[in-house]
């Protein structure tokens, strides 16, 4: 008989079995290689952990098919949570869609035991699910009152790639952490700035106004939050400009000796239209190259020709200018050179035009 006919013959029952009674042997052995664990030293658990977690061999030819009895395992009462983990690390290695819903109904139960909760998430999280599932699951795990922090952590880190519709519940988790978050609580506020970049509307940029207020100057939850309200330039040139301008301002003052803060705040400052020339404007004698550059290119698209004796000064002395001897980890000083030249040039031709 041809090959190709044999392997269609041996498949048809494997996939024609019922997927319930498959997963729900499947969680019975892992059950009792779980309930032999206690009492045991670690290397005869993790002897009984791996012969767990090869159990997948028997589920992996359901597909799609185990996602539902995986997700029902995990939510069966009276299972141990760490055979409730391996339901869930099994519907997560399913990389099926199909998983998507049963992991998100496990994140949602607040009566799950915290480690599986985690295990969802992070189940979640390599699941290449449609964006707009993904955020409504996260950001609705996220403003469950009292969750537990390592499902909060887990739960930020995903939306740092998606936001929320609704900000309230990312502004809450950054104001958590205190306005001077320890090195510990750094990486999630950090997570939810981020996010909060990535929430479209007015409400997220003025929450990230406030916020960039409320966090101490120099710190690098400030600088997170000053970057996370750079992606809201288009929602503050209008109604909220009154609340942005100071909070630019007095970062553009206090932010000074830190370059890429100030990059951000550059591109914020280019994007208030008139109002912004009084931030530029002291920028062209910035310390700093890279910031005296990308100031001189806002500065000549905005034609800000009472700049040019400045710049033009700052050009003609600058073989002997120490901003722009080489420096470690900085940029070229010849290309950042190039691009204040660049911008010397369109003001000039600006201010010519204007004679």
């Amino acid at each position: 008989m041809n090959p190709a006919l044999w392997a269609l013959l041996l498949a048809v029952p494997a996939f024609a079995q019922d997927p319930g009674p498959v997963v729900a042997r499947v969680m019975s052995r892992v059950d009792a290689l779980v309930a032999r664990e206690p009492g045991h030293d670690a290397l005869l658990i993790d002897g009984l952990d791996r012969r767990a977690e090869a159990l997948f061999a028997e589920i992996s030819p359901l597909g799609w098919r185990a996602a539902g009895p995986l997700g029902d395992a995990a939510r069966q009462p009276g299972r141990s949570p760490k055979a409730r983990i391996f339901a869930v690390t099994f519907l997560s290695k399913l990389r099926d869609p199909a998983a998507f819903g049963p992991l998100s109904e496990v994140l949602l139960d607040r009566e799950q035991d915290a480690d599986v909760r985690l295990s969802a998430a992070q189940g979640l999280n390599g699941l290449d699910a449609p964006p707009k599932a993904a955020r409504r699951t996260f950001c609705a795990a996220l403003a469950e009152p009292d969750a537990p922090r390592p499902v909060s952590d887990q739960v930020l880190i995903a939306l740092a790639r998606l936001g929320c519709d609704d900000p309230a519940p990312l502004t809450a988790a950054a104001r958590a952490f205190g306005a001077r978050p320890s090195a510990a609580d750094l990486a999630s506020a950090r997570s939810a700035l981020t996010a909060l970049g990535l929430s479209p509307g007015e409400a997220a940029a003025r929450d990230l106004i406030a916020l960039v207020g409320w966090y101490p100057p120099g710190g690098a939850a400030r600088a997170a939050a000053v970057s996370a309200l750079a992606r809201h330039r288009a929602d503050l040139a209008t109604t909220l400009l009154p609340r942005a301008l100071p909070a630019v301002r007095e970062a553009l003052r206090t932010e000074t000796d830190s370059p890429a803060t100030m990059l951000d705040l550059i591109a914020l400052a280019d994007s208030f239209g008139p109002a912004g020339d009084e931030l530029l404007l002291p920028l062209a004698s910035h310390p700093d190259p890279e910031v005296l550059a990308a100031a001189a290119e806002a500065l000549a698209r905005r034609k800000a020709t009472a700049a040019l004796p400045r710049l033009e000064e700052i050009l003609a002395g600058a073989l002997a200018d120490p901003r722009y001897a080489p420096k470690p980890g900085r940029p070229d000083p010849a290309f950042l050179l190039s691009r204040l030249e660049s911008a010397v040039q369109i003001l000039r031709r600006a201010s010519a035009a204007r004679k």
